[in-house]
């Protein structure tokens, strides 16, 4: 017979494998959804968009699996810091996938405006920082690897300058030339996105962090909430 602790053992593994699947499908969803912007390819991008519903899903069975393991375990200190940590790691990774629509969405409206994309900015290095991030942050948290949560916020600052290079670019883009304004305007909110993208990964990563030190340090990146009103 399995023992109370190696069966809750299961379980938080089955749970972290499940983020892991979530997490994989939003980042599935964020380079498809830049390929589609790059592209003009308008069947990905619904593609992309119909995705959301599998996301939305993974948040509440997880969501669901973690109460369920908190009313039925009784988890105290370190696991109960787990468990509460898978709870706010899915809704920074649903907002992500959020993010992936949001470019998806942005990709289709120029297609079919019949404004092919063009590189006023480098939007696949902004996407591939994030991504990375992402990718980082997620083997940070199988792993309680706090060389790679250091890396997540190192590497945030990096898409945060390259972020306000991109903004600067297009802003100065708009004012010389107003006709391509459609297209740098919409490119300038895909790389909000994405910026937005790698702060949610920096939640995830002070997430481990608590997990491992009981402590919770929000380290120095816009508060999202506030972000979401203005480019």
């Amino acid at each position: 017979m399995i023992s109370t602790r190696a069966n809750f053992d299961i379980e938080i593994r089955a749970l972290q494998e499940k983020i892991l699947e979530m997490a994989t499908c939003a980042d599935t969803m964020l380079g498809s959804a830049i390929d589609a912007l790059i592209h003009g390819d308008i069947d990905l991008a619904t593609s992309v968009v119909r995705q959301d519903d599998t996301v939305d899903q993974f948040d509440l069975d997880i969501e669901q699996h973690s109460l369920m393991l908190i009313a039925t375990q009784q988890p105290v200190a370190r696991d109960l810091r787990i468990i509460g940590t898978a709870i706010k790691v899915i809704t920074d990774i649903e907002r992500i996938a959020d993010y992936a629509v949001d470019i998806a969405k942005i990709g289709r409206r120029l297609a079919r405006a019949e404004e092919l994309y063009r590189p006023l900015v480098d939007i696949p290095l902004l996407s591939q920082k994030s991504r990375s991030m992402l990718h980082d942050a997620l083997q940070a948290f199988v792993h309680q690897d706090m060389d790679l949560v250091d890396k997540v916020i190192r590497d945030d600052d990096a898409v945060d300058d390259l972020y306000h290079q991109m903004r600067t670019q297009l802003t100065e883009l708009m004012q010389r030339e107003p006709a391509r304004s459609l297209l740098a305007l919409n490119v300038l909110f895909a790389a909000k996105y994405l910026e937005r993208v790698s702060d949610h990964v920096v939640n995830i990563a002070e997430r481990v962090s608590f997990i491992e030190t009981g402590e919770l340090k929000q380290h120095s990146h816009p508060n999202i909430l506030a972000s979401d009103q203005a480019v």
